[in-house]
């Protein structure tokens, strides 16, 4: 590809940026992003693998060896979404057709964060040079991170999960189909459950956020025991048990209600959310048929 870029396409381009995510920029730093931008614009595929001077990149591939080097046989992924922020601004980007992404502007030190692809899990991270291997790490959550500095690629490798992935089912899966179960009994915050106690606080969500937290906190573990990727879920699975025995040491129905203006439930809902959104498909694994 040539090295020589339009001047209309370039205004073009400016332009489209202008209107869309830089448009609440400070003049002042768009006109120092826009010296990066045209490098990037100007060089092919193959020379980006490092960033342009004032700008963040990287890329973003399937490592199917899964060594988390991007190296032969490994193939780019298009059309990812990147948010890159520098603790000052936030950047969101998509990959192109090579995995590419760049943000024009950054500071010396940024991060960069991706959500998992579905069916897939992080790469070993920091195992090569810093301009072909992954760097990102999810630490059990549904999305991977990188601290990035500018001029070295920041990079995302992406495994297929070897997880069966059935498929993820909500509360009322769970208690509608009880012969899905993978086991009798099920043990959460410390206390032992059977099946059919269990069902019946599935069915009695209310005003009791313990009732809450058991609802959405069984099914993820449920989905897990089940087959399903649990990257993303992990470490909240063992919040929730955590916030369980702490808040809810004699078991749901026989500890104190939990009402949902309580400081134990300002701690445990974030936990819950992200278990529910799980139970729905939303993050690491799909949703059951």
């Amino acid at each position: 590809m040539s090295q020589h870029v339009n001047q209309a396409a370039l205004e073009g381009q400016t332009k489209q940026l202008m209107d869309g995510p830089l448009k609440h920029i400070r003049a002042a730093a768009l006109a120092a992003a826009l010296v990066p931008l045209a490098s990037v614009f100007a060089a092919p595929a193959s020379a980006q693998l490092l960033c342009p001077s004032g700008g963040a990149c990287g890329t973003v591939f399937n490592d199917v060896n899964g060594n988390g080097i991007y190296d032969t046989g490994d193939t780019p992924r298009a059309d990812v979404e990147v948010t890159v922020f520098d603790g000052m601004f936030e950047f969101t980007s998509f990959t192109d057709s090579n995995g590419f992404f760049s943000a024009p502007f950054a500071s010396a030190n940024y991060t960069a964060t991706i959500v998992v692809p579905t069916g897939t899990q992080a790469s070993p991270p920091n195992v090569g040079s810093d301009n072909t291997d992954s760097d990102g790490e999810t630490n059990g959550g549904p999305v991977s991170t990188a601290g990035g500095t500018l001029g070295t690629a920041t990079n995302f490798g992406f495994v297929p999960s070897a997880s069966l992935n059935p498929g993820t089912g909500t509360p009322g899966y769970w208690k509608n189909h009880p012969n899905a179960w993978p086991r009798n009994d099920i043990t959460v915050g410390g206390h032992t459950y059977t099946k059919a106690e269990a069902i019946a606080i599935l069915g009695k969500v209310g005003k009791d956020k313990a009732a809450t937290m058991f609802s959405s906190l069984v099914p993820a573990m449920l989905n897990v025991l089940i087959g399903n990727e649990s990257s993303c879920v992990a470490a909240y699975i063992v919040a929730g048990n955590a916030w369980m025995a702490t808040y809810v040491p004699l078991g749901v129905g026989v500890s104190p209600a939990i009402a949902a203006s309580s400081y134990a439930w300002s701690v445990g809902e974030p936990t819950h959310q992200t278990l529910d959104a799980y139970n729905n498909g939303q993050l690491c694994a799909p949703h059951r048929n």
